[in-house]
């Protein structure tokens, strides 16, 4: 996980990282980090959840055991993450994504209508339906 925040932090502030259950006792819901729930769901496939801050909001940061799982689960839940091969981000905002963007991570997407613009390269992803990119659309 150590490894993830550094790399996160090389491209939009990751401090005070906190795993995910630590986190989420010292904040009161109001300012609560992607994936609580999802975490502690076996078919999500995550492994390890904590949460960085950028300079004002949480970003869930994953350690992925089974990518297939994981990404099934984003389908179904139509949610966008940043990924890499065993690991997801969940940029929070427009700055945290397009800040990501140049980082080496893909953008997953299963949303039909995904069509990035020339010049950006997509992808099949392991589930039938979504697609990687590495166009992050803000």
């Amino acid at each position: 996980m150590d490894t993830l925040a550094r790399q996160v932090d090389l491209f939009t502030s990751c401090k005070e990282v906190k795993p995910g259950t630590e986190y989420d006792a010292s904040h009161d819901g109001t300012d609560a980090g992607w994936g609580v729930q999802e975490a502690a769901d076996p078919s999500w496939g995550i492994k390890e959840r904590a949460v960085c801050k950028d300079f004002r909001r949480p970003m869930a940061l994953l350690l992925v055991s089974d990518m297939r799982k994981f990404q099934t689960a984003a389908k179904k839940a139509k949610a966008p993450f940043a990924i890499g091969k065993n690991y997801a981000v969940v940029p929070v905002g427009d700055d945290q994504i397009e800040a990501l963007s140049p980082s080496g991570l893909a953008f997953l997407t299963c949303a039909p209508d995904f069509s990035p613009p020339s010049g950006h390269r997509t992808e099949k992803a392991l589930v039938d339906g979504c697609v990687l990119s590495d166009y992050f659309p803000t």
